[in-house]
């Protein structure tokens, strides 16, 4: 019998026998009119159903990611379809996710891992999806949700307890990164300069140096994307290509680069050995490579070489005066600044899972208790603490954003070129109403790192709040261009600044794109649509937001920092228009 590797679906209906008993044709009407969207998500998805009894579907699909998505996606829709509909009479999904070995039979498929899948739906809370440790390793960080640990299952008729985590709401702001398997944009030219650091590969005995590695080209990457004459594609387009296996040129012509910087760290202790390469993508051929050998505290001396190394190959000869906008203040305290890796390693999963999110902070305390002058660990103890919040918002009290803010100016005052808190300090200055200061502060962020997608979409979502779509429209798209692969988040900034420019069906087109809806998303779409005279689906997506959110449209628009109370008032009636 042939056997293969696959994700499977599995949903029923709660309390399906109950509802049958009190009205058949009711329940099957309604049924019907269910699976019509769950088959049809199924199909969108790439899903291929090969088992339905009753209230019972049985999918297969070919990624966990895209499984995911479609369960996502469903229990959003069935969500919504409730909405009106007396309690009796609602009808409400269990779904469960597994992955596994399975045999195949004509059009069917049998084995452990379809039988856990359906247990798992038992498992999973109404209107919730179970998944088991095995899918969660595979997507978390991949799809915008997050995950609550459910612990080893004793499941009926499986032999061993199955570790298993509930999908929940997306907690906490940590960076996103979308699961795609080509960009979603396709760059028409590669411009001179244009320039990708690969992920250096981990070479340490130890799988947890792996933290190092990210920490390493990631400030490579902010360094070398100062100097103008280079373009450095975002570090979430690059690092993508780390389980990926493509050639130099496959590489270069979907990010749209010339050039490649590949390498690879060996730590041992103190020692480390750094191996670099620059390929030219197009002919795949090295262009230059070296071993750097060094002790941890020489490590930025290092870089700063790796870098000058870069632009002079790249652009010729480098004058003294670019060299000096490179330098950055350098830690002395090497066991903080590796506090700080190991942070930001749990930073970049905090809303993942509420452990991770606290972890972060954690290591962030530990580098400030080691060295109180680390601007870093005060920046991203600031940026972490908020995504803590999310998950426990008791824990910190009301004023967590004051907490946060001593932190960031703490780092400024320390640092005044570290983008990162820039950053913050924007998002907090906008969380006060406190435009000019926002403005100043995520501006320089920009200046300060011109690689980073991520910066570039939290300025043209301040710009839409300071009224200015038109200058957000240009930075979003410069920011999709240097990470093609498109996060959800730059969607909604593209979507929300077409909107205020009236040009309604190209951020409809925008809010189509996103693969798991925000709240963001949800609202503006609704508001998109009914200016395009959609009303019913424009209903549909209000409720949605309201759904998913628990947000009415007077709690949405406290969220939304307008500088002109009159867009905000826009935007209230263009909600409270929507029939529903």
């Amino acid at each position: 019998m042939e056997r293969k590797l696959s994700t499977i679906f599995a949903s029923d209906v709660v309390g399906y026998s109950k509802m049958m008993g009190n009205n058949e044709e009711k329940t099957l009407e309604t049924l019907g009119e269910r699976r019509e969207v769950i088959d049809s998500a199924i199909t969108e998805h790439n899903g291929i159903i090969f088992g339905s009894a009753g209230d019972s579907v049985i999918a297969e699909f070919g990624s966990p990611v895209k499984a995911t998505e479609c369960a996502v996606q469903i229990q959003g829709k069935m969500e919504t379809m409730n909405e009106n509909v007396p309690e009796d009479q609602q009808m409400i999904f269990r779904i469960g996710i597994n992955i596994g070995d399975v045999m195949v039979s004509k059009d069917n498929l049998f084995g452990d891992a379809v039988n856990v899948a359906a247990r798992l739906e038992s498992a999973a809370q109404p209107s919730g999806i179970c998944v088991s440790k095995t899918v969660f390793d595979l997507i978390n960080q991949k799809i915008r949700v997050s995950f609550e640990n459910a612990g080893k299952l004793e499941l009926k008729n499986i032999v061993e307890p199955i570790q298993a985590y509930f999908v929940i709401q997306s907690k906490g702001g940590a960076r996103f990164n979308q699961y795609e398997d080509t960009p979603q944009i396709k760059v028409e030219k590669a411009e001179h300069g244009s320039l990708a650091v690969m992920l250096f590969k981990n070479l340490s005995k130890d799988e947890d140096q792996a933290y190092f590695c990210e920490g390493f080209s990631e400030d490579l990457i902010t360094v070398l994307s100062k100097y103008s004459k280079l373009l450095v594609v975002s570090g979430n387009a690059s690092f993508t290509y780390r389980d990926k296996s493509k050639s130099p040129k496959e590489i270069g012509q979907e990010l749209g680069v010339r050039y490649l910087l590949e390498g690879s760290v060996r730590k041992l202790g103190q020692k480390v050995r750094v191996g670099a390469k620059l390929i030219s993508a197009d002919r795949e051929n090295t262009i230059w490579s070296h071993n750097f050998d060094f002790n941890i505290d020489e490590m930025f001396d290092v870089q700063d070489e790796l870098v000058e190394t870069i632009v002079s190959t790249i652009v010729g000869h480098v004058d003294d005066e670019d060299v000096k906008q490179l330098v950055r203040v350098k830690p002395e305290n090497h066991t903080a600044y590796d506090l700080v890796l190991q942070g930001l390693e749990y930073h970049r999963k905090s809303n993942v899972t509420v452990e991770n999110a606290k972890k972060a902070v954690e290591f962030f305390d530990k580098a400030i208790e080691v060295d109180p002058e680390c601007a870093r660990a005060h920046a991203w103890r600031a940026c972490s603490l908020s995504n803590y919040v999310g998950w426990a918002p008791e824990e910190y009290g009301e004023n967590w954003i004051d907490q946060c803010a001593d932190s960031v100016i703490r780092s400024l005052e320390i640092d005044q070129n570290d983008h990162e808190a820039h950053r913050i300090m924007g998002a907090i200055s906008l969380q006060r109403s406190d435009f000019e200061l926002a403005r100043h502060h995520q501006e320089r962020a920009m200046e300060l790192c011109p690689s980073d997608a991520y910066i570039m979409g939290k300025n043209a979502a301040l710009l839409v709040y300071l009224g200015e779509p038109e200058k957000g429209l240009e930075i979003v798209q410069h920011a999709m261009r240097i990470n093609p692969f498109c996060p959800d988040d730059l969607f909604v900034d593209e979507g929300m600044c077409y909107f205020w420019l009236e040009k309604y069906s190209n951020a409809a087109n925008c809010f189509r794109k996103i693969k798991t809806p925000s709240r963001e998303s949800l609202f503006y779409f609704a508001a998109t649509l009914i200016k395009l005279e959609e009303e019913k689906k424009s209903a549909e997506t209000l409720k949605q937001a309201f759904k998913m959110t628990d947000m009415s449209v007077e709690d949405f628009l406290l969220t939304q920092h307008y500088q002109n109370p009159e867009l905000k008032q826009q935007l209230q009636e263009i909600l409270q228009s929507i029939p529903i």
